[in-house]
């Protein structure tokens, strides 16, 4: 496993030129096991739904290590749901965090759980951005699941607001998604 993880991370240098995709998965987060695998209606996808979590913001991995056991116990154990509610998390430390992963029904957006990715930043952003790292992880798991079928290339983008009543992911978010390719509202 480790020695396919450096081989993408290098096939990412060279295709990108940049910063690796790094996704931590709940055994390295320590995330306690789902109790629940329902998967999505297509394997490949159609829709995006960006996010927040509306608590902490996290800026290291043990910052965001710490959040992500936090939201999964809240998830969990206050909600009554099955495991986190939104397939990846992003922190501002730039790493994509596991939440249910590729090909599971979340349980993020009402009417669309089962057919999106709900991808969320860790952090409250009514009132300002997640810093570039952030986005720029963001971008890299998009290119990441279209270069390997989890996400259709016609894909849609939206906010959570824009399909849901509620504030979130808040406007910071949504005035920077409204100027990327895929946005849909």
């Amino acid at each position: 496993m480790l020695r396919l993880a450096v081989f993408l991370c290098a096939l990412c240098a060279v295709s990108w030129g940049f910063l690796c995709l790094h996704i931590v998965t709940p055994g390295k987060w320590g995330g306690q096991p789902a109790k629940c695998s329902s998967p999505l209606k297509a394997v490949q996808t159609r829709y995006v739904i960006i996010l927040q979590t509306a608590g902490s913001s996290c800026k290291t991995g043990a910052e965001c290590n710490q959040q992500m056991v936090n939201i999964q116990h809240y998830h969990m154990n206050n909600n009554g749901w099955c495991n986190i509610a939104y397939n990846f998390l992003i922190g501002e430390d730039g790493k994509v965090y596991e939440g249910r992963g590729w090909n599971t029904e979340g349980d993020h957006t009402y009417g669309y759980s089962d057919i999106s990715l709900g991808i969320a930043f860790i952090g409250d952003f009514t009132g300002r951005s997640p810093n570039a790292a952030a986005w720029k992880a963001l971008k890299h798991l998009l290119h990441f699941a279209v270069k390997n079928g989890y996400l259709s290339s016609d894909y849609l983008l939206m906010a959570h607001g824009d399909i849901s009543n509620t504030v979130s992911p808040g406007q910071p978010i949504r005035e920077v998604l409204k100027t990327w390719p895929h946005y849909k509202h």
